[in-house]
């Protein structure tokens, strides 16, 4: 159950922290690279940073130890959860639209209450239902111009539909064992074994790791920096103090920010219907603070 009333600051870390992770798709659409290739170099160079990270924590007394000596099998089941969403979110834009791909990538909201239910007997209350209801209905706004189902890309939207499931399992995951690490050290070895489940990945699905070109290079350090030390960073250190259900109701900001940055960099028009889109998004967060 989500509590009485949720503290403001995590709440916003979470808010940027899935506006950062919304511009992975147009770092993604960048890349030449393979999909899977994709999300092992954007996991390779977050590394080196996230080890920084989690040796500052170290220092200030944080952090006791830097290696796992507990909960190791929950760290490796959160790094497998997100090597295969990310394998499978990547690997559906070559399948299906980046419209179509985002907007069931972000059912995950759905599939956290489901799960939580049966698994752990956890129900959510009426009013979060609503909320994600409402949130979701701003998600299909946002996209529904570009929206489009057909035999074609049906293969595409159903893996983005399974990539929606890894990230709600990714969630609960992470939030099993947030209260007992850091955040930094969460992040390290969550990312340190994604790293080990994306190469076995790309390597058994034959993708090249080579060469780089100038695009490869912005869409890496982009996904590396901006997505995932930082915005990942933020949303992973908010699941310690609000619900995983409230942080996949926030992720409906990711859509706003892909279609804030089309508006940019792409010239897409912010038509009546995308802004009442955003709204409702906006709304839907503010719904379940209370």
């Amino acid at each position: 159950m989500l509590r009485n009333s949720l503290s403001l600051k995590p709440i916003l870390l979470a808010c940027l922290g899935s506006a950062l992770i919304g511009s992975s798709a147009i770092f993604v659409r960048v890349s030449e690279l393979g999909p899977i290739t994709t999300g092992f170099y954007r996991m390779l160079f977050a590394l080196p940073l996230l080890a920084l990270w989690m040796g500052w924590e170290r220092k200030e007394g944080i952090l006791q130890t830097l290696l796992p000596k507990k909960g190791i099998i929950g760290l490796i089941l959160a790094g497998a959860f997100f090597a295969f969403d990310l394998a499978l979110w990547n690997w559906s834009i070559d399948h299906t639209s980046i419209v179509n791909s985002t907007l069931f990538n972000n059912t995950a909201a759905f599939f956290i209450p489901l799960i939580l239910w049966f698994f752990f007997q956890e129900k959510q209350s009426v009013r979060f239902i609503i909320a994600v209801t409402t949130g979701f209905i701003g998600c299909v706004m946002l996209v529904i111009q570009s929206f489009s189902i057909s035999f074609m890309t049906i293969i595409g939207d159903i893996i983005a539909l399974g990539s929606g499931v890894m990230v709600a399992l990714y969630l609960i995951a992470i939030q099993r064992i947030r209260e007992e690490v850091s955040t930094g050290f969460l992040m390290f070895w969550t990312g340190g074994f994604a790293l080990v489940f994306l190469f076995i990945l790309a390597y058994s699905f034959g993708e090249s790791f080579g060469p780089f070109t100038f695009k490869d290079i912005v869409s890496i350090f982009g996904q590396a920096i901006l997505v995932h030390v930082v915005g990942q960073g933020l949303l992973t250190y908010s699941l310690g103090k609000i619900p995983a259900a409230y942080t996949a109701l926030i992720l409906f900001l990711a859509p706003v920010t892909g279609a804030i940055l089309g508006w940019i960099i792409y010239a897409e028009a912010l038509d009546t219907i995308k802004i009442m889109g955003m709204i409702l998004v906006m709304v839907s967060i503010v719904l379940v603070r209370r």
